[in-house]
């Protein structure tokens, strides 16, 4: 008879866990984030968990059959992950989706890693396409730490390791242009350990920010009020019926609290309630009964009316002014409260009620930029940016 006379060692491949973690962070989001709540965001965050799930089979196939146009394929697919992820953010945010700069940086990485594949300048090459990749991930930060959020807790998971993508970039180019660090020959390993490790890391934490933004809402923005397909379905059809009637008299506002999350962290959560149940009311009272009115947030509301400019700059100048009176009627607020507005009309946007919302959530945004407690309206935005 033969007996255990020692423990058994047990070996892991580390391309092994490399993909068991991003095939278990891609299956997460598709079921968690995806398949409950599909949107531009999530469907855009999703396939960049496609990809990158893909780049880490071709890598196992690439150190198995130990080619280097593979292994330059995957590691260009696996750092597209980053300018996908921050196009996500975007759309999560209602801004203008930048398609160029977004699509272009996944189809020029994975090319010219395998075109250098083969030569002396790969490591390079590679080098300057993850230092390009980490202007994407900081980008993504930037517009995470923005979001418009009761608490930010649920986005450090991805800010910060969007930061630490940026750090080692810097300090991997830094070192490459000074020549310190490892010898030449064991360049290119460091290199894919480097990306490996990044990619287990950005995969969890993406997966966790992301599952958080797409099903916690109602926890993440106070008093959130989800606007459902038929309401949406009611301006649709009134903006069709517009257009049947070639009325062009017709404008949406995207009305935003500013500040919400310093209202929130000086005032407390039981007068930041206050707060929010007096801007809803007041934005009622300033706007036309002829309005209608969806709200997307407790702190944001979208609103369809009609008019002519000079009624609707009426109504704004009416609005601002109801809610800037909030905080005098004993809200006990520490921070004054206001709000920004970004404006679309049929006449410069057309009757297309996702490209008024995106020319809108642009004049709402420029409006919060430039100090809050304004309106902004789109094709002036355009125009100035334009200049």
């Amino acid at each position: 008879m033969s007996s255990i006379t020692g423990p058994v060692g047990i070996s892991v491949n580390p391309s092994v866990i490399l993909v068991a973690l991003v095939t278990l962070s891609t299956a997460i989001v598709f079921g968690l984030a995806l398949l409950p709540r599909p949107s531009r965001a999530t469907i855009t965050w999703s396939a960049a968990f496609g990809i990158a799930m893909i780049a880490t089979y071709v890598w196992v196939a690439a150190m198995q059959f130990d080619s280097a146009p593979l292994r330059a394929i995957s590691s260009g697919l696996l750092v597209c992950f980053e300018p996908l992820l921050w196009l996500g953010v975007r759309f999560y945010a209602g801004k203008r989706p930048p398609w160029l700069a977004a699509l272009a940086f996944p189809m020029f990485a994975p090319t010219v890693l395998v075109l250098f594949s083969g030569s002396e300048e790969y490591a390079t090459v590679f080098r300057v396409v993850f230092t390009a990749a980490a202007v994407y991930a900081g980008l993504a930060a930037w517009e995470l730490f923005r979001l418009r959020l009761t608490t930010h807790d649920v986005v450090l998971p991805l800010a910060l390791v969007s930061c630490a993508f940026v750090v080692v970039a810097v300090v991997g180019l830094v070192a490459g242009v000074a020549r310190i660090g490892s010898a030449p020959g064991d360049e290119l390993s460091m290199l894919r350990d480097i990306n490996g490790v990044g990619t287990v890391l950005t995969s969890q934490c993406a997966s966790i920010t992301i599952v958080l933004l797409a099903r916690g809402e109602s926890l993440l923005r106070t008093n959130l009020v989800r606007a459902d397909q038929d309401e949406f379905g009611e301006l649709r059809a009134r903006l069709r019926r517009a257009r049947g009637r070639q009325e062009n008299s017709w404008s949406l506002l995207d009305v935003r609290l500013d500040d919400p999350s310093d209202l929130h962290d000086a005032s407390g959560p039981a007068v930041y309630a206050g707060v929010v149940a007096a801007f809803q009311e007041h934005v009622r009272q300033a706007l036309p009964a002829s309005a209608d009115m969806i709200w997307l947030a407790g702190e944001r509301a979208i609103a369809l009316l009609p008019g002519s400019e000079e009624a609707v700059r009426h109504h704004l100048r009416e609005l601002l002014a109801h809610v800037s009176r909030i905080d005098e009627r004993g809200t006990e607020s520490a921070v004054r409260v206001s709000a920004s507005i970004g404006w679309a009309s049929v006449v410069s946007t057309g009757f297309d009620l996702d490209a008024l919302r995106l020319d809108a959530a642009a004049g709402a945004e420029a409006a919060r930029e430039r100090g809050g407690d304004r309106w902004e309206r789109a094709s002036e935005v355009a125009a100035t940016l334009g200049e």
